[in-house]
């Protein structure tokens, strides 16, 4: 039976809309889940349809179609992706999934009764499969499943997006500004190991920097003078984009660029830097948590860390407050940051390297027949 007209199937309840990380691997998934031709109907978290526009039309008409679709719960899969006190326990279904993932070594209170009542819980890592089966998630409920993209969009050859003030060899670093992303330990690093002189730019993508009335690059550059002990004219270049981009130009994004950097304390899974490898960028990331399933020495240049401590009481995520999570070494990543520039041959054959993984183990149509297979198994 064509799956507009099945009766049962699968309740796919997730954000797909705005652009956020939840969102970009919900559309891989769906994508993969579509190629085959599993029964699917949408019920979209949070934003319910594509206000800005970022995606193509096609795209955007074919998920308007799958939230048309009513599928009867009694006899369906509701597969929710979202954080785990966002998951509806309320209804009633043949099958509940749970999808999500947290970034520390343990996890918030409440969340692992709530995992608890659905029937299985698919986390993107084996690192969140080992902190949410000690946080109390039952073991036998946890089913890894990694989370793909598509490396026929994210790929080397792009024409990179225009940014003004590129200098003759680019990081690039794309995050929300919080805590846990680093962007401390980056600047510090960055401000370290080159000065103006350094023909040496650090674009820094920001999707979100949520300090009402405060200005980003005032912020910015009162870190550099304060923290730092940088002043302006003195300091290395960085190049700030804020707000969302359209998917056509994120792919752009990377390649306008050189090298990656995120310094992040904790990922459940790291998104940006599976986009950066696919793009055959050199990855410099943290040795710790969700993106260890894709990096390693071989295919990227991984940070070392000072340990795993507590976040801090001032965190600006109170979630986080007390959880551990790890500390990059400023200065390994200093070290870093001077050899992805100094040795560009061998960032380049590792970039390289991680690239064909993205290729082989990580495209979306590569995992799409292991998701297709696991909800087929329940629908059987």
């Amino acid at each position: 039976m064509p799956p507009a007209q099945a009766s049962h199937g699968i309740v796919f309840r997730a954000a797909v809309y705005g652009g956020s990380g939840y969102a970009d691997g919900n559309l891989d998934v769906l994508a993969g889940l579509q190629q085959a031709d599993l029964p699917l109907q949408l019920v979209p978290i949070g934003q319910q349809a594509d206000e800005q526009e970022l995606l193509p039309p096609g795209r955007r008409r074919e998920l308007e179609r799958m939230q048309r679709r009513h599928y009867d719960l009694q006899r369906s899969i509701l597969y929710q992706c979202c954080p785990a006190p966002d998951f509806d326990t309320r209804v009633e279904a043949r099958v509940r999934i749970g999808r999500t993932a947290f970034e520390t070594d343990t996890l918030p209170p409440g969340w692992a009764e709530r995992c608890n009542a659905q029937d299985e819980i698919w986390p993107t890592s084996q690192f969140n499969r080992e902190t949410f089966a000690c946080a109390g998630v039952d073991e036998h409920r946890l089913r890894v499943m990694p989370e793909g993209l598509d490396t026929s969009k994210f790929r080397p050859g792009l024409t990179p997006l225009p940014i003004p003030g590129r200098r003759g060899f680019n990081f690039l670093s794309v995050f929300d500004w919080i805590d846990r992303k680093g962007p401390d330990v980056l600047l510090r690093a960055f401000c370290r190991a080159f000065d103006a002189d350094d023909d040496v730019a650090l674009i820094l993508k920001i999707h979100k920097f949520d300090e009402p009335g405060a200005d980003l690059e005032e912020r910015l550059l009162f870190f550099l003078e304060r923290e730092c002990g940088v002043t302006l004219d003195r300091a290395p270049a960085i190049l700030v984009l804020s707000g969302l981009l359209p998917k056509d130009a994120m792919p752009r994004l990377y390649a306008a660029a050189d090298a990656f950097v995120l310094p992040s304390r904790g990922e459940g899974w790291g998104r940006p830097y599976m986009e950066a490898a696919a793009s055959q960028l050199a990855v410099l990331a943290t040795r710790w948590s969700g993106q260890l399933d894709f990096l390693h020495d071989a295919n990227s240049f991984l940070i070392d860390i000072e340990g795993v401590r507590p976040a801090p009481r001032d965190s600006d995520r109170d979630i986080y407050v007390g959880q551990g999570w790890a500390e990059p070494s400023v200065e390994h990543l200093t070290a870093l940051l001077r050899q992805v520039v100094q040795d560009r041959d061998e960032a380049k054959r590792r970039a390289a390297r991680a690239r064909r993984d993205m290729v082989t183990l990580w495209d979306r149509a590569v995992l799409a027949p292991q998701w297709a297979a696991a909800f087929q198994r329940l629908l059987a």
